[in-house]
């Protein structure tokens, strides 16, 4: 990482207190003031005092477009990711607060780096809305992409939309890269004078790069080769007659996640081949779900890649619901054929391995060597963290369909059908909530476990089994897979009717799992049990019974009890583990594990119950006429503070870090 600061005086031109670049870097503010920035103008909307910022003359003062916060706007090549965070921000006397720069036509057309533009407001002292805020882009030409909601706070200035992270429970941003036909993509950033169009068929021309926007002859330079929008009725083209946020040949897309999931559409017809890279995404905070649409019939074949490792490659098997993708682990799919959708949940994963595949924590030591400290690449300063992605990762979806008309594209789309998002007697009214009516507090908010209902979990004291449908007499219902496949099996049971049965299990840690942390607290301990059976000619095995762990200053942990089981008589696996932790419980799951690859087992009458506060496990493992002056006070770890006037970069450099990736 390399410590920079980008700084302007007030001089009458541009004057930005900051620009931020728009691809490749991350940038982190903190404990930092602003003082006499930006321009006095009569639509200034956060501060009317008669001395803010600084006057628009052209003798003394500064140009009517400066800002305290600039973000650069102008290039289809160059994309933001997630690079932008802020927290501790104070205004002084500051006049304009932000602008989307762009150089080339002020955002008219708009650019795919003015689209996708946002920001990480961790404690909303940025955007002065005093709460975690998400910062977007506010350009119309994006559709509702961030104006999810009816509490979105709209800045027409800069333009930019207020996205409010309280108001659902899993709200985050992810960004990924699209490619589906290589002809298309390699035009990306070629300056030729002819932009593209589809008589070209992609030859002697150019798309989106850093430069005019439109060719000599008025033809675009980087159209629309489809959309990319949220799911559900809110969304649909009665809501949004753009169809949501463009998607170019330059097909970068960064977003609100957390919600019900993104549909792809494009214009040519489902990608029979579509490669994701250059994720970034917080895998366990906020759910990222991508959607396609493709024909009854089409089969699929879903695989993840690490980067200089041929054999490190994940398949991703089949579920049967979307709630099971979201829910899982990052590698299961799942086909709807009532909505012809396509549903895969998109996480981080380390660059080089994929070795005991999970859900990546931020926090996670990397495990494959080299000078990596962390699984996932990310960006930590001042107690805020960025993810960040590593090149050569990617995900790849192939899709065997009949080819149509324009190569790479299946030759039927199906007819869209809107998926039913919300329960009965509920509307959608976010990208990631349902309610009873607009501005109600009843409301339906999707969750990990996935739960279709709206009514709330009950309440559990000391001796209470703390694990929902401990008996599978529910069938599947608040439970998943950890990898591997898990179905009800009513041929053998310990008590009732029916088992769970888990099979498909290409690892040994493959096995039911439930999300506990709800009902699990830190630093108590937790008698946990269940009766297993192994199914088949494999007289012998050990089955686990492993929580996870997730502690934010600690790490993650896996805490076990074994017993030895067979395929002859019902076995108890019990013992008392402390779910004891440094910092904040962000996570804990309990699932069964151990037997060898390829060996099926049986699993019943699950438990987990409160046995005391605190105390030890049974058992653990893996463990004037002079210009006026814009003022920028930053201050340091020391506690100091500066002015940049008089200390300009030595010292303002500490709070503002990009790291090229």
């Amino acid at each position: 990482m390399i410590p920079v600061i980008v700084f302007s005086l007030t001089f009458y031109s541009t004057s930005f207190a900051l620009i931020c670049y728009y691809t490749g870097q991350g940038h982190i503010i903190s404990s930092s003031t602003f003082r006499n920035c930006g321009a006095r103008n009569a639509t200034n909307a956060y501060d009317t005092s008669p001395t803010r910022g600084c006057d628009t003359n052209k003798i003394n003062g500064c140009s009517s477009g400066s800002t305290v916060w600039g973000f650069l706007t102008h290039s289809d090549q160059f994309t933001p990711e997630l690079m932008q965070a802020t927290s501790g921000i104070t205004y002084e006397d500051c006049g304009r607060r932000f602008k989307l720069v762009d150089f080339a036509d002020n955002n008219t057309p708009s650019s795919v780096s003015g689209r996708a533009q946002n920001w990480i407001d961790t404690d909303g002292s940025a955007s002065g809305l005093n709460e975690p805020t998400i910062m977007a882009s506010g350009l119309t030409d994006a559709g509702n992409w961030w104006k999810v909601d009816s509490n979105v706070v709209d800045d027409p200035e800069a333009p930019l939309a207020f996205i409010k992270v309280n108001d659902g429970n899993e709200r985050g941003l992810g960004h990924i890269r699209l490619r589906w036909k290589d002809e298309i993509h390699n035009t990306v950033g070629n300056g030729s004078s002819k932009a593209c169009t589809p008589s070209d068929n992609w030859q002697n021309c150019g798309t989106c790069y850093n430069g005019p926007k439109v060719d000599g002859s008025g033809d675009p330079y980087c159209p629309a080769l489809g959309r990319i929008r949220h799911i559900g009725s809110k969304f649909d083209l009665t809501n949004d007659p753009l169809g949501g946020l463009p998607i170019t040949a330059n097909a970068e897309v960064a977003g609100l996640t957390g919600g019900f999931g993104w549909l792809l559409q494009l214009d040519d017809g489902p990608p029979k081949s579509l490669k994701i890279d250059q994720i970034e995404v917080d895998p366990v905070e906020t759910p990222m779900v991508l959607a396609i649409p493709y024909d009854s019939g089409t089969s699929f074949s879903i695989t993840a890649h690490a980067a200089y490792c041929s054999s490190c490659v994940e398949t991703f098997f089949a579920v049967n619901s979307v709630d099971h993708v979201r829910a899982s682990q990052g590698n299961t799919y799942y086909y709807d054929e009532a909505t012809k959708l396509l549903y895969v949940r998109i996480i981080q994963t380390p660059q080089t391995y994929l070795t005991d595949w999970h859900l990546w924590n931020l926090d996670d030591l990397n495990m494959g060597g080299g000078p990596r400290t962390h699984a996932l690449d990310r960006f930590t300063f001042s107690g805020i963290t960025l993810p960040s992605f590593a090149y050569g990762p990617y995900l790849q979806i192939e899709a065997d369909c009949a080819e149509g008309a324009i190569s790479g594209h299946c030759a039927t789309t199906p007819s869209y059908v809107e998926p039913e998002v919300c329960p009965p007697d509920y509307i959608q009214v976010s990208y990631d909530k349902c309610c009873v009516s607009e501005g109600s507090s009843a409301c339906y908010i999707p969750t990990l476990p996935p739960t279709f209902s709206p009514t709330p979990q009950p309440t559990f004291g000391q001796g209470d089994n703390l694990v929902l449908n401990p008996g599978f007499e529910s069938g599947l219902t608040d439970w998943y897979a950890n990898s591997g496949l898990i179905q009800i099996d009513t041929s053998q049971a310990h008590s009732g009717t029916q088992s769970v049965l888990a099979t498909g299990r290409t690892s040994t840690w493959n096995g039911p799992q439930q999300t506990m942390i709800e009902r699990m607290t830190a630093n108590k301990t937790y008698r946990i049990s269940c009766w297993a059976k192994l199914k088949g000619t494999t007289s012998s095995d050990t089955l686990k019974l492993t929580l996870r762990i997730d502690d934010d200053v600690d790490g993650t942990k896996w805490l076990g009890i074994s017993n030895a089981i067979n395929n002859q008589d019902w076995t108890l696996i019990q013992g008392d583990i402390a779910v004891n932790v440094a910092g904040t419980l962000t996570g804990i799951d309990l699932y069964a594990e151990g037997p060898a690859v390829g060996v099926e087992y049986y699993v019943d009458d699950v438990s987990a119950i409160e046995v005391s506060s605190g105390g030890r496990s049974l058992e653990s493992a893996r463990s004037s006429t002079q210009p006026q002056h814009e003022d920028v006070e930053m201050q340091a770890a020391s506690g100091a503070v500066v002015s940049p006037m008089f200390a300009l970069l030595a010292v303002a450099s500490i709070f503002l870090w990009y790291q090229w990736k």
